[in-house]
C-alpha cells in the first residue's frame, strides 16, 4: 500500500482556530464530561471517579473501529496540567479498557497517545487520551506513532 499525504500548510493554522473556538465556548466543548451525557452517545463507556472512557461513535471513528478516548471529568486541557490523582485515574481507566477490549475485540496490539496543543495535533483544549486498537491483518500493522514523523522529517528541510 503506497500512501500519500499533501500537508500544505493550512492545518495548523485550522487546528489554532478550532482550539481558540472551544476556548471561547467552554460550555460547547464535546469532551468536557457533564450531566447531558456528551461524552457517551451510543458508544461503550466506562468511568471512574476522575475519568470517562467512551468509545468513539463511527462518525467520529474515522474507520478507527473500537478506538476511544479516556477524558478527565475535570476541565483540564492537556496531560501536563493532570493532578497526580487524575494521572493515576487514566492510567487504571485505560488498564480496564484494555481488558474490555482484549474480551470483546481481541485486537493484536493498540496504539495510545495523547496530542497536545495545536501544533501537536491538539483541536480541542480537553486532555484526551486516545485509545486505538490495532491487529495484525491492517494495511498499516506495524506503523506507530513515531514512524509518520520520522518519514515527513525526512523529506523536510528544517529551519
Amino acid at each position: 500500500m503506497k500512501i500519500d499525504v499533501e500537508l500544505d500548510g493550512t492545518l495548523l493554522g485550522r487546528r489554532q482556530a478550532e482550539w481558540a473556538h472551544w476556548l471561547a465556548n467552554p460550555d460547547q466543548n464535546p469532551l468536557v464530561p457533564d450531566v447531558l451525557g456528551r461524552l457517551s452517545g451510543d458508544g461503550f463507556t466506562l468511568q471512574n471517579d476522575l475519568c470517562v472512557y467512551s468509545q468513539l461513535q463511527p462518525r467520529y471513528a474515522e474507520g478507527l473501529l473500537h478506538s476511544g478516548i479516556i477524558v478527565t471529568k475535570r476541565p483540564c486541557q492537556t496531560v501536563f496540567d493532570l493532578t497526580p490523582a487524575e494521572t493515576a485515574a487514566t492510567h487504571a481507566l485505560l488498564a480496564e479498557v484494555r481488558a474490555h477490549l482484549d474480551a470483546t475485540v481481541q485486537p493484536d496490539g493498540y496504539t495510545v497517545g495523547w496530542n497536545v496543543f495545536p501544533a501537536g495535533g491538539a483541536h480541542i483544549p480537553h486532555v484526551h487520551l486516545h485509545v486505538i486498537p490495532r491487529w495484525d491483518s491492517e494495511a498499516a500493522a506495524g506503523v506507530g506513532i513515531r514512524w509518520f514523523f520520522r518519514r515527513v522529517a525526512s523529506w523536510e528541510v528544517r529551519p
